[in-house]
């Protein structure tokens, strides 16, 4: 069963949410409001070499030549 974040279009909550049998929450936790929105989470991997060194991480820089955002979510690529 997966976490997702949401945010809430009402109050701006940002909220992490374990959706069970594919259903979204119905309604945001601080408010009540039923505005809810899935959020992209950035999600990451490291990958080492033999010795054990991190050759390769996702999370901390862009794979776009000509952007410093952190996701490809900041520039829409």
């Amino acid at each position: 069963m997966p976490i997702f974040e949401y945010k809430c279009g009402a109050c701006s909550h940002e909220f992490e949410y374990l959706v069970m049998g594919g259903k979204d929450p119905e309604s945001c936790p601080k408010c009540g409001d039923t505005g809810v929105s899935k959020q992209m989470s950035a999600c990451g991997f490291v990958s080492k070499g033999a010795g054990g060194e991190v050759s390769a991480s996702s999370a901390s820089s862009s794979s776009c030549t000509g952007c410093s955002a952190t996701s490809c979510a900041g520039c829409g690529s």
